[in-house]
């Protein structure tokens, strides 16, 4: 069976779609990664972009997504025709959060193909009773509105920037899949010493490029004995006090008190 998964916007939850109208399976020699389809959801008719083709041999996995058709030219035109009056309705959008004193921040705005709906995506940093904003966005409007709350990252992914290393943002351009970055890729990673100032992205949240690499230090690190272990080596006994995992060496404090540093198979663990 083949899985269909889209996206509204960027910032959008991922939808998986199985089958066509009428229940016919879909083929994945008709799509390729990054067409536009009409598709049926519970929110009504509307379009998207396929950011993934996956093949299951057994699956008793159901979408209640339905897929009508892909995307033709005069589909997209009309789409286009549709944001053209994005930013106006943004700025409305914003004046009335103002009006009902909300603190929150919109940031995009989708329509749906069929014209019944605007998504309106906002990061907050609390959580926020907007439903009479909805209320009255929907009398401004004339059509359903759906207030979409997303976090800081899908945020910079949306307004997009460039980022240290000189390329547009990770978030903007093929990272569509986020993951959680903590604290400790940063220690993992043995860069405490840069200070998380250069370690914080576009969005204020620890770079996304942090996982990048972790796995591979995760994998090194199982070769190099924990700090304080104790160990004999060419110059004598002593502790481990520092570790270099790329480089694959160990500062040992001998029991003379000094400090030599060793290559993994110059040591030995007591």
């Amino acid at each position: 069976m083949v899985f269909l998964y889209i996206q509204r916007e960027p910032w959008d939850k991922v939808l998986k779609i199985s089958h066509r109208g009428g229940g016919h399976e879909i083929k994945s020699t008709d799509f390729n990664v990054g067409d536009y389809v009409i598709f049926h959801s519970s929110l009504g008719t509307d379009i998207g972009k396929i950011i993934k083709i996956e093949t299951k041999e057994e699956s008793e996995e159901k979408c209640e997504n339905i897929l009508l058709r892909k995307a033709t030219e005069e589909d997209l035109l009309k789409i286009k025709k549709q944001n053209k009056t994005k930013k106006k309705d943004l700025k409305i959008c914003r004046e009335a959060i103002k009006r009902h004193k909300l603190a929150m921040k919109v940031v995009d705005a989708h329509y749906s193909f069929d014209g019944g709906k605007i998504i309106f995506a906002f990061t907050s940093s609390k959580k926020i009773d907007f439903r009479d904003l909805v209320k009255d966005l929907s009398k401004i409007f004339h059509r359903s509105v759906i207030l979409y709350q997303i976090g800081a990252r899908q945020e910079a992914g949306t307004e997009g920037d460039i980022g240290p290393c000189g390329y547009p943002l990770c978030c903007k351009t093929f990272l569509k899949k986020l993951g959680n970055i903590s604290v400790d890729f940063v220690k993992d990673q043995q860069l405490e010493h840069q200070g998380l100032d250069r370690l914080t992205g576009y969005c204020g949240r620890l770079k996304c490029c942090l996982q990048y690499e972790e796995e591979l230090y995760k994998e090194l690190t199982k070769n190099l004995p924990p700090v304080d272990s104790k160990v004999k080596t060419p110059k004598g006994i002593g502790k481990v006090v520092e570790r270099h995992i790329l480089k694959q060496t160990l500062v040992v404090l001998l029991e003379d008190g000094n400090k030599f540093e060793f290559s993994l198979n110059e040591i030995k663990i007591i």
